[in-house]
């Protein structure tokens, strides 16, 4: 009785150690080796309008360009001119209806290893379109 008993346990034992193998991802590389495939650029992007319709996210990369945004390539080009500083974008300032329709932008990610951070809410989507450009379009 004793013997199986610890028969019972060495083989729990043994599973318990096998499924904390298999736990840990297949191919999983060091810290820093991560690190090194990061994009330079990682951002995640939400749009709502106050009225709750139309709401939409996305997440852009750049180095490479890349991610769910729609035009990663332009949005990238547009920041690198204010070195990601989104609140110095003035893409295409002009005319906008003075109708309101308030929308909420946020921004939340990394710029080359800064943290970046930005929260607006605009009088339409007009203003929001030719301050943040290609960002959120």
């Amino acid at each position: 009785m004793t013997f199986m008993l610890t028969a019972a346990r060495r083989t729990a034992a043994l599973t318990l150690c096998a499924a904390a193998a298999l736990a840990v991802p297949f191919g999983a590389s060091p810290a820093g080796a991560a690190a090194a495939d990061e994009p330079g650029v990682l951002l995640f992007i939400t749009v709502t309008p106050s009225n709750g319709g139309g709401a939409y996210s996305m997440r852009l990369t750049c180095d490479p360009d890349g991610g769910t945004h729609p035009r990663p390539r332009t949005a990238c080009a547009e920041l690198h001119e204010v070195d990601g500083v989104i609140k110095d974008l003035n893409v295409d300032p002009g005319a906008c209806p003075r109708n309101y329709a308030p929308v909420d932008v946020q921004v939340r990610g990394h710029w080359y290893g800064r943290t970046t951070s930005y929260d607006r809410k605009f009088e339409n989507d007009c203003v929001m379109e030719r301050t943040l450009g290609a960002l959120v379009k």
